[in-house]
């Protein structure tokens, strides 16, 4: 019995380690993408090493080698417009970890760019579109609401 509350206490432990892993992923990811929003490459370099770290160090989850190469493809991306190239790759494999996350603390909204024909995750239903920043800040739309 002791062993039953143990193994059920850990999995618990986990399951709610794991959703505050996802919101921590979330924040890094938004703050990627608002650089991209913003054209601002120092930024991006840094909270897309962010991003990166906090995969490394998050627990085991089933796309986690997925995200943790196309998060690479977005360090070595040496400028915004590659960076923004690769954010599709980042952004649809982030949207299968949190729509499958019961637990999330926000309202995020999966977006999409019909001129790059790729994805993006917000916590804002407004669009601020990062494959073009100011050019096109309000191309897109929400596809999605988790």
């Amino acid at each position: 019995m002791k062993k039953n509350l143990s193994l059920l206490a850990m999995l618990l432990f986990g399951y709610s380690v794991f959703a505050q892993n996802t919101n921590t992923l979330l924040n890094n990811y938004i703050s990627v993408k608002n650089a991209l929003v913003n054209s601002n490459t120092k930024l991006a370099n840094q909270a897309i090493s962010s991003l990166y770290q906090s995969i490394k160090e998050d627990g085991n989850f089933k796309q986690k080698e997925t995200l943790l190469k196309s998060t690479e493809k977005l360090l070595k991306a040496s400028n915004i417009e590659k960076q923004r190239a690769v954010f599709n790759e980042v952004s649809t494999t982030l949207w299968d970890i949190v729509k499958n996350t019961k637990k999330i603390n926000k309202t995020v909204y999966y977006q999409y760019c019909p001129m790059k024909k790729a994805y993006w995750l917000s916590t804002e239903k407004e669009i601020e579109n990062p494959y073009y920043g100011a050019a096109m800040l309000s191309c897109g739309s929400v596809v999605e609401t988790k």
